[in-house]
This record gives structure tokens, C-alpha cells and sequence, in this order.
């Protein structure tokens, strides 16, 4: 895939964590994990340059609908999702989720 976002956007590739969690229709189900793929450079907020803090193969938490609107719907079929950096409610590592 040849994707590099703008801005303070982020792309990401859906994964699955066990949580250990029974899903139950509510709360579990208003998140989604990510894996960074790539992120653009930063922003520019009241004249100063805001660069983007994720970085690539960090793991990502925001919620369910954060992406929908801003990834083209042949990418977020496939478990790809484009969305800005402050969508992002944590970041952390593969092996703190995992273990």
C-alpha cells in the first residue's frame, strides 16, 4: 500500500487484542486497536508546528467511529483506517497489550 498521510493524520491497520474482555454489545465494542503504519509530519496550530508524537508500529486506541469518516470505504473494508492524530485516546507497544 502506497499511502502517506498529511497533516497530523495517521494510517493504521486494524488488530485484534484479546482483552480477556466477553463482549457485551456496549462499552467493549467502542474501541479498536490499531498498528501504525505511517503518520504524517504534524500541524500547525495558532502559528507554531505541532509535530505528530505517534510513530510508526506504535499501537493505537480511539474509538470505534473515529476513522469512518475520513477513510475511503474500499480502505476501512479492509481493516485500514486513516484518522488524525487527535482522535487518538493512547498509544502504547505490542508487548504491554500482549503480555
Amino acid at each position: 500500500m502506497n499511502i502517506k498521510p498529511e497533516f497530523d493524520y495517521v494510517l493504521g491497520k486494524e488488530i485484534a487484542i484479546d482483552t480477556g474482555v466477553v463482549s457485551t454489545g456496549n462499552v467493549a465494542d467502542t474501541k479498536q486497536y490499531y498498528k501504525v503504519l505511517e503518520v504524517g509530519k504534524g500541524r500547525h496550530q495558532y502559528g507554531v508546528f505541532v509535530p505528530t508524537t505517534a510513530k510508526v508500529g506504535d499501537i493505537v486506541i480511539i474509538q470505534k467511529q473515529a476513522a469512518e469518516g475520513d477513510t475511503p470505504p474500499e480502505l476501512y473494508a479492509r481493516g485500514y483506517a486513516l484518522f488524525m492524530e487527535t482522535r487518538i485516546m493512547a498509544i502504547t507497544s505490542e508487548g504491554e497489550i500482549n503480555g
